[in-house]
């Protein structure tokens, strides 16, 4: 998996044909736009299975992300020291 930050406006370019922009980014939420030739399908994945979300692949798809703050974060079990 390739993971990389972007900033509001900024695009990911995929195989010379895909383009990914970020149009938006929030506390919950970021929106992107996606150019894509229509041949293209593009689906969203929420937690197990793929949902298509767009028709035309000139649309913008919204997609909300909604986490805890502490969510990824070490357990904090064993984390303390006793005095």
């Amino acid at each position: 998996m390739l993971i990389i930050s972007r900033k509001k406006d900024q695009k990911i370019i995929v195989a010379d044909d895909i383009e990914i922009t970020v149009l938006e980014v929030g506390r919950n939420r970021v929106r992107f736009g996606i150019k894509a030739p229509k041949h293209i399908p593009i689906h969203t994945r929420l937690k197990t299975s793929p949902v298509p979300v767009i028709e035309e692949t000139a649309q913008v798809v919204e997609t909300e992300i909604r986490t805890s703050p502490l969510e990824g974060l070490p357990a904090a079990a064993g984390m303390t020291k006793r005095r």
